[in-house]
């Protein structure tokens, strides 16, 4: 600023026209320096979801093959070479990039950027592993989930956050085929969206998002309907005279010791959470049922001993038509209703 006006006094007592050019160009060169102090203003992202290899429930995680590119102006990144320049992400003056729920994952690109003579610079990330994902899983196996990728770039003197938006030359994708067998991916979008990153405030970051639809037909045939069977089956008793007290408890042992196999069985299913599921809760009712039934059996026998033989029959009568009307009703409330307040309310 000093040499400024000393040029700009000896402009006005000489008149001379070169002085003024001077002092035009030290403007420029002044305005110039402070604008490359103070890096990009903002990183155009595009992301896009090479393979989805699985989401568990269990674990509260889903495994990506996901690529990111960077792209940002800074003039103190110019060069006079021809063409593009590489340099170590970690040797010039960038922002820092940050997927904040990356979990386990591995890189397959060098950690460069590509810098343009006009001082664009280019970084791109490919990752696969595992991010992690927070599921609301109380209509499992009958759910559908919004995953996320939150991506934030800290300025290169971590001051702040720097705003991520859409890259409007290579916008982001999804593939068209995906290894994950039991979901369907029904929309995703990649959008600007303000996050809170703890420790750096809140900032203008970018939010990758795809939902997906569990594809139920696997918990169907594999877990509801053996268990359906498995009620069933503990409903023999009623067609056994009351006088076979020993057929009617071996059936209903049976399916009660095959009911507790099925809940071990399912345990791995899900994780450990404070809510019910509708799959908890048709799960509760038919080992409400198979043990109703073994109760039975147990009246029934008492009954039939006591000489009490044709009340003991009607028991049975009465049941063979009560449990099935009383089974559907409880997968109805389970399964199909849309809501279930209070009960599957985390």
């Amino acid at each position: 600023l000093y040499h400024m006006i000393t040029l700009h006094k000896f402009a006005l007592f000489t008149g001379r026209g070169l002085a003024l050019i001077v002092l035009l160009l030290a403007t420029q060169l002044f305005l110039s320096a402070g604008a490359r102090a103070d890096g990009p203003d903002k990183v155009y992202v595009t992301v896009g979801i090479l393979d989805i290899d699985a989401i568990s429930s269990a674990d509260q995680i889903f495994t990506i093959n996901v690529f990111v590119q960077f792209r940002w102006q800074d003039d103190a990144l110019a060069h006079d070479g021809e063409g593009n320049i590489r340099r170590a992400l970690t040797g010039i003056p960038a922002p820092r990039f940050l997927l904040i729920n990356r979990q386990k994952t591995w890189s397959s690109l060098l950690n460069v950027v590509d810098i343009s003579p006009g001082g664009e610079a280019v970084y791109r990330m490919r990752v696969w592993g595992d991010f992690s994902q927070p599921l609301r899983l109380h209509n499992f196996p009958f759910d559908a989930h919004d995953f996320k990728i939150p991506i934030v770039a800290l300025s290169q003197d971590n001051a702040g956050v720097l705003p991520l938006v859409p890259d409007p030359r290579e916008p982001s994708f999804m593939a068209q085929e995906l290894s994950v067998a039991d979901w369907s991916i029904t929309e995703w979008s990649g959008d600007s969206a303000q996050l809170d990153i703890t420790g750096e405030g809140e900032g203008n970051g970018f939010v990758f998002r795809f939902r997906a639809v569990r594809i139920y037909n696997h918990h169907v045939i594999k877990f509801i309907i053996p268990l359906i069977l498995i009620v069933a089956m503990s409903w023999v008793v009623f067609w056994i005279d009351p006088e076979e007290a020993g057929s009617q408890l071996s059936v209903a042992v049976t399916a009660t010791l095959t009911l507790i196999a099925y809940h071990i069985a399912l345990a791995g299913k899900l994780p450990d959470i404070p809510y019910l599921t509708r799959m908890d809760l048709f799960l509760f009712g038919s080992t409400l049922l198979v043990f109703t039934a073994l109760l039975e059996v147990v009246i029934t026998s008492r009954l039939a001993r006591s000489g009490m033989l044709g009340l003991a029959r009607g028991m049975d009568w009465v049941c063979r038509l009560a449990f099935p009307v009383g089974y559907v009703v409880i997968a109805g409330w389970a399964l199909g209703i849309p809501d279930l307040p209070g009960l599957v309310a985390g």
